[in-house]
């Protein structure tokens, strides 16, 4: 199913990948339309629902039917954080796009702050969650520890100053997703995997602050050793990539000046 919104495009898409989410979409979608609709935000949310096992599709519906600025699209039967988000990134309709866990883990407030940064001129706003005045709060211990090896690693190895690469909560341009393409990333590996393309491309980039809580609804689909291997071997490919690339890799700065692509849900 998928259903499109009645006028033009907004500013800014809010993507959520759902996965067996019944028991926090709802939640979290009222909380962001109540925020987006107090700060007067050009916006939509965009729910990815990615062939979820639960009552998450009925929940949506009724969602789209209550909101005018609520739509869902239905993935291909296959799971994964990454499919849905690629998913979504075919569809949504912004001129620039946040991810946000359907968990509620992330604040409106630093979505309008991300908002914000596009709305000065930067193409892309990564949040951290690790800055002085961030908020965290119950972050496991030893998830923590691998999170602060693994993104040092990264950041040494692309040569970017910045500490947070699989935070997944970011926002991007249109332009910058048009110029990241293709991405492979299935799992919750998309997060570097867009974090570096991103910063390959050169372009402005605005680190700000965020606060994230654990969930306090449903269960977390995040493998800790799992997904850590898949992060080094998504490492290695955009390293490869950009080593066979050579210098075109700063070329793709060029995408940034294209015209905007007309989203097929307003074709």
């Amino acid at each position: 199913m998928t259903s499109a919104l009645p006028n033009a495009a907004p500013a800014l898409s809010i993507l959520i990948p759902c996965y067996n989410e019944e028991a926090s979409i709802g939640s979290t979608v009222r909380v962001l339309v109540q925020a987006m609709d107090a700060a007067a935000m050009s916006y939509e949310i965009l729910c990815v629902n990615n062939a979820s096992k639960d009552s998450t599709e009925s929940v949506l519906q009724g969602l789209s039917s209550e909101f005018p600025h609520v739509r869902y699209v239905n993935t291909p039967p296959l799971a994964g954080y990454g499919v849905a988000v690629r998913w979504g990134l075919q569809h949504f309709a912004g001129d620039a796009v946040v991810i946000v866990m359907a968990d509620g883990s992330e604040s409106p407030e630093d979505i309008l702050r991300f908002a914000g940064k596009i709305a000065e001129g930067y193409d892309c706003a990564f949040g951290s969650r690790f800055q002085p005045e961030s908020v965290v709060e119950g972050y496991p211990k030893f998830k923590m520890l691998l999170n602060r090896l693994g993104n040092r690693l990264i950041g040494w190895t692309t040569g970017f100053d910045y500490d947070d690469f699989t935070n997944g909560f970011k926002c991007y341009r249109r332009e910058v997703i048009d110029a990241i393409q293709p991405l492979y990333g299935e799992k919750f590996n998309l997060t570097i995997e867009m974090s570096i393309n991103a910063t390959m491309t050169k372009p402005r980039i605005a680190v700000v602050a965020n606060s994230w809580r654990d969930r306090s609804e449903g269960t977390s689909k995040f493998d800790v050793l799992g997904q850590s291997s898949l992060y080094l071997f998504t490492l290695g490919y955009c390293w490869l990539r950009r080593k066979m690339q050579g210098n075109s890799w700063a070329d793709f700065s060029k995408a940034l000046s294209r015209p905007a692509r007309t989203p097929a849900a307003y074709d």
